[in-house]
């Protein structure tokens, strides 16, 4: 429904017991939901930079598809106020 658009963001990922921040990093962003989808040109590069162990595409590969079969989010109940008297 949404457009996903190549956007910068900041990337954010546990390595090797670091916890790594890029800013800028470019990402497909729904216009719609929000939900980001990190480019893939840009996570082989990252990958080259951090050295073989860090496979980044399969991790991003399997949360989108954890993400596609998870169970959609229950509705929130509406919480009534009662009237001051």
């Amino acid at each position: 429904m949404g457009t996903l658009r190549l956007r910068p963001v900041t990337f954010a990922h546990w390595f090797e017991g670091q916890f790594i921040t890029i800013p800028r990093f470019p990402a497909w962003v729904c216009d719609i939901c929000g939900k980001r989808e990190y480019d893939v040109a840009a996570l082989e590069q990252l990958e080259l930079i951090l050295g073989p162990e860090a496979d980044l595409r399969r991790e991003a590969a399997h949360r989108a598809r954890q993400a596609k079969t998870a169970p959609p989010a229950k509705p929130r109940p509406v919480k009534r106020r009662r009237p001051h008297s």
